[in-house]
């Protein structure tokens, strides 16, 4: 099975000039989290999360969320106190999406969208055919997908046909000869055969995850940092700056992108730039050449240690002194 065949289709969007008076309108009327924000060519270039609209740093900005998201379906208009608790310096959804948005396309198997959910630690992913948003994929719809047998899904040809790789089998005790009768020792094996069925299963998992990291690792190796990302990057970092905020993370990506795996940037090692390779390369040689004489600050560290082994690593621009 491939997204486009597990895939929501009917998508609620924003445009990039909206207000956030219609974002949340949008957030609501869907009752989802996060909206995608699509340009005029139906290019996906930003999501906004009820986190974005609202904001993280006061807990009880939460608590009057419901109250006044409640007030806008029943037709009223945005109140001074609403916009008092979003972000004070945005206006419209270009101003507060979270961006790059993190997409498949739409003939990606089922590994890779498991892979991505999984690596970029997000509830979905948008899918895209050539430049254009075409549906979404939740866990939710990634985990009905792994239920199912291949050919019960509407319009898929038989399993043979299917050139992706099947799901994983699920768990299931391993049937083991036992001894006559209902004895302990009869029951211990049981146990035994249904833990090893599951340890099976796991190592199955790991390696279909791993097979996932590689092959996003390998796309990202491939890619370059455009103009446009960059310019969308120090329009966010110099918004944080409004905010009085001291850094901004410029990217977040696999440890593994790394030639070394990740190893140098953790240790510290002054050297760690060398081991940096796709967009994270493009964004040092950016800020060594443009923001390191302005007085701007580059730093690297692990952000994660899943299985205790370096996961994603990050590059903030610093501006603190």
């Amino acid at each position: 099975m491939l997204a486009r065949d597990i895939m929501t289709k009917s998508l609620v969007t924003v445009a990039p000039g909206d207000p956030l008076s219609a974002v949340a309108k949008a957030l609501l009327q869907a009752r989802v989290s996060a909206v995608p924000v699509i340009d005029a060519s139906g290019r996906p270039v930003g999501v906004v999360s009820e986190w974005d609209l609202i904001g993280q740093h006061a807990p009880e900005r939460v608590l009057r969320r419901d109250h006044w998201l409640a007030r806008l379906a029943e037709g009223n208009p945005l109140s001074a106190e609403y916009l008092e608790i979003t972000e004070p310096s945005a206006r419209t959804a270009e101003e507060i999406m979270t961006r790059p948005v993190i997409t498949i396309t739409d003939d990606a198997d089922l590994a890779t969208i498991a892979g991505v959910l999984s690596v970029r630690k997000v509830k979905r992913v948008f899918v895209v055919a050539g430049e254009r948003l075409v549906g979404v994929v939740s866990r939710a719809d990634l985990a009905r997908a792994l239920m199912l047998r291949p050919d019960m899904v509407p319009g898929r040809a038989p399993v043979e046909e299917v050139a992706a790789p099947p799901p994983p089998p699920p768990v299931a005790p391993v049937a083991a000869p036992v001894e006559a009768g209902r004895s302990a020792a009869a029951f211990r094996r049981l146990v035994d055969a249904h833990e090893e069925a599951k340890r099976q299963a796991r190592v199955r998992e790991a390696q279909m995850q791993e097979q996932a990291r590689g092959a996003l690792v390998k796309k990202l190796a491939g890619e370059q940092l455009t103009d446009r990302a960059w310019t969308d990057l120090m329009d966010r970092a110099h918004a944080a700056a409004e905010r009085g905020e001291r850094d901004f993370l410029l990217i977040r990506f696999p440890a593994a992108l790394c030639s070394d795996g990740g190893r140098m940037i953790n240790a510290p090692d002054p050297n760690w730039p060398t081991s940096l390779r796709g967009p994270a390369a493009d964004i040092y040689e950016r800020w060594r050449d443009e923001l390191k004489p302005a007085g701007f600050g580059l730093a690297a560290r692990i952000l994660e240690f899943p299985g205790g082994f370096p996961g994603d690593a990050g590059i903030t621009l610093t501006w603190g002194g």
